[in-house]
């Protein structure tokens, strides 16, 4: 994963997966103009197209088929061009979805557990309806690396972009007959799913061997999932990325991902030794989304999301089938791109500072549509309060952190709860929620750090929560409606309570119910749901997963009295509103700590997707970093504005004057 020099900043992915029925591919090709567009979009890097999904290839291959209307060197032309302009030019081969050695070989495609050839249906039509051919075909790898080799002999590239790194349940002969050789059953979903992931693995090692073997020190990336989400699972993340250069984060959020897909999986990420890059694209909505161009608001937004994060940027697009580039696409890409470069000073080589880790869910515990609420809901409670956070997997250290949350379905092994334990012992914080510390078969708590009995699912859904006085602060006294069943609990002798559950009436049923929603409180309390034991919180509602699904500030607010007790002097304190995002990164070789503050807002202005349109600023905002020694100066950058400061009780305090979009405040 290492290397000696950073990914480039400014990156564009250019597809080209142009149907072999389309004429005059390349036509209006023109390498000056090709250059003069990369130009004025500010790009240094470029991913370039040797082969797309139709399985057409853009150089003069012997192996596989050219694009049956090229009548030259497409992708020789571009690499030559890039040399030239001193751009850097990446070669992409899809590797799973090429519909020319699909067509020719459909002994290669995968089988999925219904028996259907690449997951395709006959007739079947759409988006992403390519044929997925098998990556655990020793025939079809072979012919994956003699392209590779290729490219290798004729073409001075300046790395590998593999796409397409999945399977999708892959029983076909090869994989059925390698399953029983590894004492794995094909009618075993779980087993076909590993089975899967060690396919994926093997071809991606192999092929790294084989380019290294050429070109030892080339970069070779692998396009598929980097979602934390799995990252309990034995078939985990840290494999995933074994192979890999760096990770690449593929979101375009005003499509499939929308806007939180991003910094829930950059924030896993970002606790790690290898760089990030983020890639968004100009498109309206997705890939292929011909005659659309992200609004200039959108495209900063999620450009200078990537720097907050320390992620470099690359911005997909898609070449017309004449060769001749949209020009107006790099005139907005060159907007963007231009104050990307101004910011990359305070932005290369720096690391993420963070006061709190989140332990990723486990899927074994509850079903990955609920696991991922949770990260999504603790992972926006934790941007809205603008206290900085990492995502942690089960092997990551937790010492650095002076918080540990738990989010509503973390199960405990034992080698995670003692780990836990010592981490309590040393003076570490803890916030659990729900489901969070039982072990892995979910009948009791694996530690007794919570102070609590567990007694089993709650019996009321919804149900109500009940704030001490000593507890709630400014939060108005009442009962407060929680939708998701929680947990049963009772607090041990010396624990205190926080909040306690309060029970409807009744269920809610066909045939007994009252009002249009759901039965009303009873007066009486029941048993404890929050609850405190020294420096460990535990509250018995999924919490997070309530946030994201139904919105209810009150759930954050109980969140943040949370960390008041536990986490009394955060790394950031600000006037913020919860619409602002902010990350902290430290400069080592430059000594300096940076402060991002992003304030775009996403509107629903489509029942699709977000949409960012406008900046609106913002003025005057205070904001209060802890520094463990006084700066000696503090400045807005990159405009290098000087701002008055003070410094008192390990904090540096500041105003920023205005917040147009993007701010980076440097304490140097």
């Amino acid at each position: 994963m290492q290397r000696n020099q950073e990914m480039p900043f400014r990156q564009i992915h250019l597809d080209f997966h142009t149907s072999p029925y389309i004429p005059g591919v390349g036509a209006h090709f023109d390498p000056k103009q090709f250059i003069s567009a990369l130009k004025e979009g500010h790009v240094n890097s470029i991913n370039l197209f040797a082969k797309c999904h139709h399985g057409m290839c853009y150089y003069p291959t012997k192996l596989g088929t050219v694009h049956p209307h090229l009548t030259f060197d497409l992708f020789g032309d571009m690499v030559k061009a890039c040399r030239e302009a001193g751009i850097g030019a990446v070669a992409y081969v899809p590797v799973g979805w090429e519909e020319d050695a699909a067509e020719k070989h459909p002994e290669w495609l995968q089988v999925d557990r219904e028996g259907v050839l690449g997951g395709k249906k006959p007739f079947e039509t759409g988006h992403y309806t390519w044929r997925h051919l098998c990556h655990n075909n020793d025939h079809y790898v072979d012919y994956v690396l003699a392209q590779t080799k290729e490219i290798l002999d004729a073409y001075e590239i300046d790395g590998f972009w593999y796409d397409i790194i999945f399977h999708i349940g892959c029983v076909c002969g090869t994989c059925q007959k390698s399953m029983r050789e590894l004492g794995l059953n094909p009618e075993r979903e779980q087993d076909v799913l590993q089975h899967d992931f060690m396919s994926l693995k093997k071809f991606r090692e192999r092929v790294t061997r084989f380019v290294h073997a050429v070109k030892p020190d080339l970069p070779v990336y692998f396009n598929t999932g980097y979602s934390a989400d799995i990252a309990y699972t034995d078939y985990n993340i840290r494999e995933k990325v074994r192979y890999n250069t760096h990770i690449e984060i593929e979101s375009i959020p005003s499509g499939l991902w929308g806007y939180n897909h991003f910094p829930l999986v950059a924030n896993y990420h970002n606790a790690k030794d290898y760089e990030i890059v983020g890639m968004t694209g100009k498109f309206h909505k997705c890939w292929g989304d011909f005659g659309t161009l992200k609004n200039r608001a959108a495209l900063e937004y999620e450009c200078f999301r990537m720097l907050a994060y320390g992620a470099k940027c690359s911005i997909g697009d898609q070449l017309h089938p004449s060769g001749r580039m949209e020009e107006a696409v790099y005139r907005r890409i060159g907007e963007v791109y231009r104050s990307v470069e101004e910011k990359e000073p305070w932005c290369a080589g720096s690391r993420k500072m963070a006061d709190i880790g989140v332990l990723t869910a486990n899927p074994d515990l509850a079903d990955k549509h609920a696991i991922h609420h949770s990260d999504e809901g603790v992972m926006r409670m934790l941007m809205e309060l603008h206290q900085p956070f990492d995502f942690l997997d089960s092997l990551a250290d937790l010492t650095p952190y002076k918080l540990i949350i738990l989010p509503d379905s973390v199960a405990l092994n034992g080698a995670l709860a003692e780990k836990l334990e010592r981490y309590a012992e040393q003076g570490g914080a803890v916030l659990a929620t729900d489901r969070s510390g039982l072990d892995l078969d979910g009948n009791d708590f694996a530690t007794r750090l919570f102070g609590v009995t567990y007694e089993g699912p709650a019996l009321y859904a919804p149900d109500y929560l009940r704030l001490t006085d000593s507890f709630r602060a400014a939060i108005e006294p009442m009962d407060y409606c929680f939708y998701e069943q929680g947990t049963a609990i009772a607090a041990e002798k010396d624990s205190e309570v926080l909040a306690y559950a309060v029970h409807p009436y009744f269920n809610r049923t066909h045939d007994r119910f009252c009002s249009h929603c759901q039965t009303p409180p009873d007066l009486d309390e029941g048993g404890p749901a929050i609850v405190r034991n020294g420096r460990i919180i535990y509250i018995s509602k999924p919490i997070f997963k309530d946030y994201i699904v139904s919105g209810t500030k009150v759930y954050r607010d109980v969140i943040e009295r949370c960390l008041e007790l536990l986490l009394p002097e955060p790394l950031v304190r600000s006037t913020l509103p919860a619409s602002a995002e902010v990350t902290v990164r430290r400069q080592d070789a430059q000594n300096r700590e940076i402060l991002h503050v992003i304030h775009y807002i996403p509107q629903k202005k489509s029942k699709e997707m977000e949409i960012v349109e406008e900046v609106l600023p913002l003025y005057g905002q205070q904001v209060r970093v802890r520094l463990y020694r006084r700066p000696n100066k503090v400045y807005l950058a990159p405009q290098l504005d000087e701002l008055t400061f003070s410094y008192r009780d390990s904090y540096v305090e500041f105003i920023i004057p205005e917040i147009w979009g993007h701010q980076m405040v440097v304490m140097e």
